[in-house]
Parts: C-alpha cells; structure tokens; sequence
C-alpha cells in the first residue's frame, strides 16, 4: 500500500476516531485484498513510529483551536 492510499483511507475518518468513523475505515478495508489490509497496519504502526520520537514530544504548543477556532481535541498525553 503507498503511503497516499494510507492517507486516503485515513481521511475517513474524518480527523477523528470515533467508533463511527472507524467502522467507516473497516469497512472500506474490508472491500479490499488481504494484502492491503496487511499493508494499512504496516503504514499505520510506520507512521506511529515516526510520531513518537522524544523530538516530537518537546515541540511548543502554538494553538490548540482548529481550523473554525474549537479547540483542537487531544489526548491526556498531547499525542
């Protein structure tokens, strides 16, 4: 799977991961080959990976509203 079908399927979700946008995602997985579902969670565990460097971690908060100005949700530990 390319790193731009990663995306696309992750922009289901629609910036959240709630139990209806990841039925979306599992679903629209669920049309597809073994092998790209296998892929999905290659590219998924890559790009968690690459975000949880301690590098990451010190980065200053600027602005924690989204684009219409609510406040950005995130979790306990700002990840």
């Amino acid at each position: 799977m390319t790193w731009a079908d990663f995306w696309a399927l992750i922009a289901t979700l629609h910036g959240e991961a709630t139990e209806e946008s990841c039925r979306r995602l599992a679903e629209k997985l669920s049309r597809r080959p073994v092998s790209d579902i296998i892929g999905f969670a290659e590219r998924h565990a890559e790009a968690l990976y690459r975000l949880h460097q301690e590098k990451f971690d010190t980065l200053p908060v600027v602005d924690l509203t989204d684009r219409d100005g609510s406040p950005f949700p995130q979790s306990s530990d700002m990840f």
